[in-house]
């Protein structure tokens, strides 16, 4: 087996192919199941309006619903909406042979991965070498996913080149030998003996079968690069909002939209860039400061006043996923970053009065998928502002108390290593673009390169206290005002 993953993570969005290889056949014809077999568990299949419904059922395994057909080449797109609460996925050149586990179903798999971590449009290898190629270090992709939503898939398979897309992003980009061809199957997956019901449909299935024997070449993702000035010529800071007390932790939704806080009013506030108004999300917000939303569509919060890290999913509903190291009530959180793998890096510094303070040390947290909190440093002055870079390799933390901005590689999850002083400066918030600059909020907004060295400074009409860079538009929280000014290169998101 001969397994390669194309590491091009910051590729642009696919749009479309102007030469299609071959002719479109439809896989399902929207009211049987003809040309399918099922496999595996007891899942239910079943027709509704032109839409297969994979239903889970109780104490058994993963169920597979498979064409009576192999493919070797071929370019595959579907569609697809799944229960928040359900991983699936779509099988391609699978295998169940009498004499591998009883015929077991296995082989390449697109996943369907709607948790925090949004690994959807990853490859994994079911029931054989498990991963292949996660989406760590494609942000774009992982935020491509849509929650509650139809997705749509592109799987292209030509020799042993394998490429995924989600939504028209580029996602996995794997050279991989290990099969050459098999059935197309989509999953249900086995939920134990939870009685909970839930669904996965699929739709508009068809595939482009391009035979044993194709010429057709994969093409080339392009990758993102910038020459020149980082900031507009002739751009100005434009105020997009005010009548503040102190505002922080700008955050991109799902949908477009921008999160803010108005730490001493307790007061969440979301900006929308095509009607330029503002409307209140929530009230009171725990004085919740650094923000951040996962591909699943939660919004994590750092609520200082609470003294806790909240996630509150798509449907509103909070739940706390760190208010205690061993046993003693956290400090205040400040700011928070996802690693890329479904964990959460925070930073727990205090400030003002410290007379119900349980913990002696400021530090910065992880949270993992399964909700452990790890101390991974504690030897910060007033640990702040925390970003990663966009390969999600080297984390980033501000410690204004050392006026320093500390870089860690990140060794494994939860892990890091080398800490060294990446820029002599403190900073309250900080974001990072395509090519890796990171910006910090200090007496300016500087950005500096991924060598550290300062590549812009531009002054806000107020002090700045954290940023957020959104296509080629950078948002700055500073005191009373909301404000924005143009660049010229695009922040990973």
């Amino acid at each position: 087996m001969k397994t390669r993953l194309l590491s091009l993570f910051l590729a642009i969005p696919f749009l479309s192919l102007a030469d299609e290889p071959g002719e479109w056949v439809e896989l399902f014809d929207g009211k049987t199941k003809d040309g399918w077999v099922q496999r595996g568990g007891e899942a239910k299949y079943t027709i509704e309006d032109g839409v297969i419904v994979g239903t889970t059922v109780p104490k058994t395994p993963n169920s597979f619903l498979c064409t009576e057909k192999d493919y070797d080449n071929f370019i595959l797109e579907v569609e697809y909406k799944v229960d928040p609460n359900l991983n699936c996925g779509i099988q391609f050149r699978s295998l169940s042979d009498p004499d591998y586990q009883d015929g077991r179903v296995h082989g390449y798999q697109c996943e369907i991965d709607p948790a925090d971590r949004g690994w959807s449009g990853g490859i994994y290898d079911e029931a054989r070498n498990g991963w292949l190629a996660p989406l760590t270090g494609n942000i774009a992709a992982r935020y491509a996913f849509k929650q509650n939503d139809w997705n749509h898939y592109r799987i292209e398979a030509v020799g042993n080149h394998l490429r995924t897309y989600i939504n028209g992003v580029p996602a996995a980009d794997l050279i991989d030998d290990t099969t050459a061809k098999g059935f197309i199957a989509l999953q249900v997956h086995g939920i134990g003996n939870k009685e909970e019901t839930m669904h996965v449909r699929y739709r508009n299935i068809r595939i482009q079968d391009l035979g044993p024997d194709t010429d057709y070449k994969i093409p080339e993702w392009e990758t993102y690069s910038h020459d020149g000035p980082l900031v507009k010529e002739g751009a100005e800071f434009r105020k997009l909002a005010g009548d503040f007390k102190f505002t922080e932790g700008p955050a991109l939704s799902p949908d477009g939209k921008i999160f803010f806080n108005d730490i001493p009013n307790e007061r969440t506030h979301v900006y929308d860039p095509e009607s330029g108004e503002v409307s209140l999300f929530r009230e009171p917000s725990g004085r919740a400061n650094g923000l951040f939303f996962t591909p699943a569509q939660a919004l994590i919060a750092c609520e200082g006043g609470n003294r806790k890290l909240t996630r509150t999913d798509y449907a509103n509903n909070v739940t706390v996923l760190a208010e205690k190291f061993d046993g003693k009530k956290l400090n205040s959180p400040n700011d928070v970053v996802p690693d890329g793998i479904g964990g959460f890096y925070f930073t727990d510094p205090r400030y003002g009065k410290g007379d119900d303070r349980e913990l002696d040390v400021e530090a910065v947290y992880y949270v993992d998928r399964k909700g452990k909190i790890t101390q991974v440093a504690a030897d910060l002055t007033k640990p702040n502002g925390i970003i990663m870079s966009p390969d999600e390799k080297t984390l980033y933390v501000a410690d204004p108390g050392a006026e320093t901005i500390w870089a860690y590689d990140v060794t494994d999850p939860g892990k890091i290593a080398n800490k060294r002083k990446f820029a002599p400066v403190g900073s309250d918030g900080m974001t990072v673009d395509k090519l890796g600059n990171i910006y910090v909020t200090w007496e300016d907004v500087i950005a500096f390169s991924p060598e550290g060295k300062e590549v812009l400074r531009v002054t806000p009409p107020e002090k700045p206290a954290n940023c957020l860079l959104v296509g080629k538009t950078l948002y700055v929280t500073a005191r009373t005002g909301f404000y924005a000014i143009d660049l010229e290169v695009e922040g990973v998101r």
